[in-house]
Protein backbone atom coordinates (compact mmCIF):
# COMPACT_ATOMS: atom_id res chain seq x y z
CA UNK A 1 0.00 0.00 0.00
CA UNK A 2 2.86 2.59 0.66
CA UNK A 3 4.62 1.97 -2.52
CA UNK A 4 1.16 2.69 -4.44
CA UNK A 5 1.19 6.10 -2.13
CA UNK A 6 4.70 6.93 -3.73
CA UNK A 7 4.51 5.99 -6.80
CA UNK A 8 1.21 7.94 -6.89
CA UNK A 9 2.92 10.99 -5.27
CA UNK A 10 5.86 10.87 -8.14
CA UNK A 11 3.50 10.87 -11.11
CA UNK A 12 1.30 13.60 -9.53
CA UNK A 13 4.49 15.44 -8.67
CA UNK A 14 6.43 15.27 -11.74
CA UNK A 15 2.61 15.70 -14.06
CA UNK A 16 2.54 19.09 -12.24
CA UNK A 17 5.72 20.38 -13.70
CA UNK A 18 5.61 19.30 -17.49
CA UNK A 19 4.99 21.17 -20.45
CA UNK A 20 2.84 20.04 -23.89
CA UNK A 21 5.17 20.11 -26.86
CA UNK A 22 3.93 20.17 -30.37
CA UNK A 23 5.50 19.81 -33.73
CA UNK A 24 3.89 21.56 -36.95
CA UNK A 25 5.26 21.49 -40.72
CA UNK A 26 7.96 24.16 -41.64
CA UNK A 27 7.49 25.71 -44.73
CA UNK A 28 10.27 26.62 -47.24
CA UNK A 29 9.74 30.17 -46.66
CA UNK A 30 9.18 30.64 -43.34
CA UNK A 31 12.84 28.35 -42.79
CA UNK A 32 14.45 30.56 -45.02
CA UNK A 33 13.10 33.63 -43.03
CA UNK A 34 14.62 32.49 -40.16
CA UNK A 35 17.45 31.97 -41.51
CA UNK A 36 18.00 35.70 -42.24
CA UNK A 37 19.46 37.67 -39.14
CA UNK A 38 20.74 40.58 -38.81
CA UNK A 39 24.55 41.51 -38.51
CA UNK A 40 25.87 42.00 -34.58
CA UNK A 41 26.60 45.44 -34.97
CA UNK A 42 22.79 45.96 -36.00
CA UNK A 43 21.46 44.31 -33.61
CA UNK A 44 23.49 45.94 -30.69
CA UNK A 45 22.49 49.45 -32.02
CA UNK A 46 18.67 48.00 -32.37
CA UNK A 47 19.64 47.64 -28.24
CA UNK A 48 21.27 50.33 -27.30
CA UNK A 49 18.66 52.98 -29.58
CA UNK A 50 15.51 51.17 -27.07
CA UNK A 51 13.94 53.86 -24.68
CA UNK A 52 14.31 51.74 -21.77
CA UNK A 53 18.08 51.26 -22.19
CA UNK A 54 18.83 54.62 -22.61
CA UNK A 55 17.51 55.56 -19.39
CA UNK A 56 19.05 52.98 -17.51
CA UNK A 57 22.43 54.46 -19.48
CA UNK A 58 21.39 57.70 -18.31
CA UNK A 59 20.88 56.63 -14.33
CA UNK A 60 24.23 55.70 -14.72
CA UNK A 61 25.53 58.26 -16.26
CA UNK A 62 26.69 57.30 -19.73
CA UNK A 63 25.49 59.62 -22.81
CA UNK A 64 24.05 57.13 -25.16
CA UNK A 65 26.20 58.84 -28.19
CA UNK A 66 29.26 57.51 -26.77
CA UNK A 67 27.07 54.38 -26.67
CA UNK A 68 27.18 53.88 -30.32
CA UNK A 69 30.06 55.56 -31.13
CA UNK A 70 31.55 52.64 -29.02
CA UNK A 71 29.62 49.91 -30.90
CA UNK A 72 30.64 51.39 -34.58
CA UNK A 73 34.24 50.82 -33.24
CA UNK A 74 33.98 47.44 -32.46
CA UNK A 75 35.36 44.70 -34.39
CA UNK A 76 32.61 42.07 -36.12
CA UNK A 77 33.78 39.09 -33.35
CA UNK A 78 33.54 41.32 -30.36
CA UNK A 79 30.17 42.74 -31.87
CA UNK A 80 29.08 39.06 -31.54
CA UNK A 81 30.34 37.66 -28.41
CA UNK A 82 28.26 40.44 -26.93
CA UNK A 83 25.02 39.92 -28.93
CA UNK A 84 25.60 36.11 -28.06
CA UNK A 85 26.04 37.12 -24.62
CA UNK A 86 23.08 38.82 -24.59
CA UNK A 87 20.98 36.06 -26.27
CA UNK A 88 21.96 34.00 -23.64
CA UNK A 89 21.19 35.61 -20.84
CA UNK A 90 17.96 34.89 -18.82
CA UNK A 91 15.22 37.23 -19.17
CA UNK A 92 14.39 38.92 -16.23
CA UNK A 93 15.76 36.09 -14.15
CA UNK A 94 18.41 35.10 -12.00
CA UNK A 95 19.87 31.95 -9.73
CA UNK A 96 17.92 33.03 -6.98
CA UNK A 97 14.40 32.53 -8.78
CA UNK A 98 15.69 29.00 -9.54
CA UNK A 99 16.50 27.96 -5.87
CA UNK A 100 13.11 29.57 -4.69
CA UNK A 101 11.79 27.27 -7.22
CA UNK A 102 13.75 24.39 -6.34
CA UNK A 103 12.47 24.95 -3.02
CA UNK A 104 9.12 25.09 -3.36
CA UNK A 105 8.96 22.04 -5.58
CA UNK A 106 10.64 20.04 -2.59
CA UNK A 107 8.33 21.51 -0.13
CA UNK A 108 5.33 20.85 -2.21
CA UNK A 109 6.43 17.25 -2.79
CA UNK A 110 7.17 16.34 1.05
CA UNK A 111 4.05 17.84 1.59
CA UNK A 112 2.33 15.83 -0.53
CA UNK A 113 4.46 12.83 0.61
CA UNK A 114 3.54 13.34 4.26
CA UNK A 115 -0.45 13.99 3.61
CA UNK A 116 -0.45 10.79 1.89
CA UNK A 117 1.35 9.64 4.83
CA UNK A 118 4.53 8.08 3.18
CA UNK A 119 6.69 10.31 5.35
CA UNK A 120 6.32 12.64 8.35
CA UNK A 121 8.33 15.76 8.01
CA UNK A 122 5.99 18.66 8.75
CA UNK A 123 3.74 18.47 12.01
CA UNK A 124 0.92 20.18 10.76
CA UNK A 125 -0.01 18.03 8.41
CA UNK A 126 -2.11 15.15 9.15
CA UNK A 127 -1.99 11.71 6.99
CA UNK A 128 -4.98 10.55 5.05
CA UNK A 129 -4.72 7.26 6.46
CA UNK A 130 -6.26 5.17 9.30
CA UNK A 131 -3.26 3.88 11.32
Amino acid sequence: MNISKLIVSFIVSTSLFTEVLSAQMVSTEASFEHAKSVSSKEKLHQIISREDVKKEFEQMGVDSKVIQARVASMTDSEASQIAYKIDTLPAGGDAGASLVGAIVFIFIVLLITDIIGVTKVFNFTKPITNR
